[in-house]
């Protein structure tokens, strides 16, 4: 069974909440800034430690996103290459689960690759071939990772997932776009310059905390 639905939504739910606590600043931002009865180093003062405290869970739930992808994607590779329960208890097979890993990432060419691969199946070497399959898949063999899938046709929707975890890259503009803090703009006097958003996370004395919208998932 697909393990990505439920990181799709989980994920949705973490973007989703970003939105809300830049929106949720924003208005406050606005109240603050057309309040009459503060000074502009009063809505300073007011402004930072509410912008510290975004930034701060939007980082947070950024955070949250990629322990879950980096979640998902350790188990689909742990059922894809890893040793089964009983076989991690083998010291035998640990000890040739290592050597295979050891030896497929030595390899840097195709037919190389395709070699090692052949030959371990003639040997019923699972270990081995299973290791192969897994760096073909890094440089990109498909030669290999259609063989495989030939005989294991169980471990496609595996595969397919794996592959799909690649839209969830960390330095992705389509997924940091979501995590962008709202800028500061701190209010200035005329002739004052804007201070420069420097996301500082230092929060001074009397504060007011954020209303309960701001608040991340636990």
């Amino acid at each position: 069974m697909s393990s990505l639905p439920a990181l799709q939504a989980e994920v949705e739910g973490y973007r989703n909440e970003a939105a809300e606590v830049a929106e949720e600043f924003s208005r406050v931002h606005a109240e603050i800034e057309s309040d009459p009865s503060l000074t502009v180093v009063g809505k300073r003062e007011r402004l930072e430690p509410l912008h510290a405290e975004v930034v701060e869970q939007i980082d947070t739930l950024r955070a949250r996103e990629k322990a879950a992808v980096r979640g998902v994607k350790e188990e689909l590779e742990r059922r894809l290459f890893g040793l089964s329960a009983t076989a991690s208890n083998d010291p035998a097979r640990v000890v040739s689960f290592r050597d295979a890993q050891s030896r497929a990432r030595q390899l840097e060419d195709a037919d190389d690759a395709a070699e090692l691969y052949e030959s371990a199946k003639r040997s019923g070497d699972n270990i081995l071939a299973t290791a192969v399959l897994e760096r073909a898949l890094v440089r990109g063999w498909s030669t290999i990772k259609q063989d495989f899938l030939e005989s294991n046709t169980a471990a496609r929707g595996d595969l397919d997932d794996l592959a799909a975890l690649a839209m969830y890259g960390d330095n992705g503009f389509a997924n940091l776009v979501h995590y962008v803090p709202p800028s500061l703009n701190l209010p200035h006097s005329a002739g004052m310059p804007t201070i420069p958003n420097l996301h500082s996370r230092s929060q001074p004395q009397g504060a007011q905390p954020l209303r309960s919208g701001f608040g991340t998932r636990s």
